[in-house]
């Protein structure tokens, strides 16, 4: 989710600005409009078009990957958008990233139906979400339909960014967590061979928006196999903590009496990054630990470095109820 205010800087650096032909939603402080879902950019602050999934084969091998385009201003004269393409394959331990970063211009833009990034795009009509997604090591064509409305978090769709006594540490936020894929995946494998495997699985997207400035947090989002879900979003540096609970029919429970401790600590480019986690929550069987199926998950981003990765989500039996996406960076410790 995530790391978008740092874009103000890398425009400002940027010679040169482009006129956009986005179309602007004024941000409003009173909070989230219920009759649709906000797609199209707002005029100040940063956001994400943020979405992940999973997607098994019938050889039981598993792939992850992420899409995420992120959009940052200085005004609407003066804008950057940037592109993340991740991809894991779980059975070999292959991780690829790819980062682009462009000023917004006819080819990178975002409006009320499709945040575009020159042949990449995400796009939204109704609950279906049409996903491609074009790297020289990743390709996606995807197609999602949400089985839920979307989830707003927080009071109202409005979250506190990690500082209650600071107003402007806000953010609007809602996902729509329970999303069956189906498409077509292209990676490059160690040797350099493109590999086509089908994109039937699950996926959860995020859409955020705000000004806030504060990066140190971490993120957790729950998928179980019985079709419900858990979002955690903790401040480790401030204490702050957001929880939602989305249950089979997309009913929804604020929280955010849960707890968490880190079992592992990894360094990757001199961060601090926690890599499995015991977690504690009021819903379901309470007790659970998550555990990377592949530990390099890990993006290298110019813009701030940070791991997200798939990992088992285990009852307090061992048995596997399901995955867990994790975002964590070393600003949150």
């Amino acid at each position: 989710m995530r790391k978008i205010l740092v874009f103000l800087v890398v425009a400002i650096v940027l010679s040169g600005c482009a006129l956009n032909k986005s179309i602007y939603i004024p941000y409003n402080d009173k909070g989230h409009q219920d009759a649709a879902y906000e797609w199209a950019p707002h005029d100040d602050g940063g956001e994400w078009w943020y979405l992940t999934g999973y997607a098994p084969d019938q050889n039981n091998k598993l792939y992850f990957y992420q899409f995420t385009i992120f959009h940052g201003y200085k005004t609407r004269l003066l804008e950057a958008y940037a592109l993340h393409l991740t991809f894991t394959d779980c059975s070999t331990g292959q991780h690829v990233f790819s980062e682009s970063i462009k000023l917004s211009s006819d080819e990178v833009y975002a409006d009320s139906q499709c945040a575009v990034f020159m042949d990449s795009k995400i796009c939204l009509d109704n609950q279906q979400i049409k996903i491609v997604g074009v790297s020289d090591k990743l390709k996606l064509n995807l197609e999602g339909t949400s089985t839920k409305d979307a989830t707003w978090h927080g009071k109202d769709g409005i979250i506190v960014m990690g500082h209650p006594d600071k107003p402007k540490e806000r953010s609007y936020y809602y996902s729509f967590t329970n999303i069956a894929t189906k498409g077509v995946i292209e990676f490059k494998d160690g040797k350099g061979n493109w590999i086509k495997i089908d994109g039937n699985g699950k996926a959860w997207f995020d859409r955020q928006w705000g000004r806030f400035t504060e990066l140190g947090w971490e993120w957790f989002s729950f998928r179980f196999f019985d079709d419900e879900e858990i979002m955690l979003f903790p401040f480790p540096k401030t204490g702050v903590k957001e929880g939602t609970y989305i249950d089979k029919k997309g009913n929804t429970t604020r929280f955010d009496n849960f707890s968490y401790t880190v079992k592992k600590m990894r360094t990757f480019n001199d961060k601090k990054i926690g890599l499995g986690w015991n977690v504690t929550v009021p819903f379901k069987e309470k007790e659970y630990e998550i555990i990377p199926i592949v530990e390099d998950q890990y993006n290298p981003s110019k813009l701030q470095e940070y791991w997200e990765g798939i990992c088992k989500l285990l009852n307090n039996k061992g048995e596997l109820v399901g995955y867990t996406i994790i975002e964590t960076t070393g600003s949150a410790y």
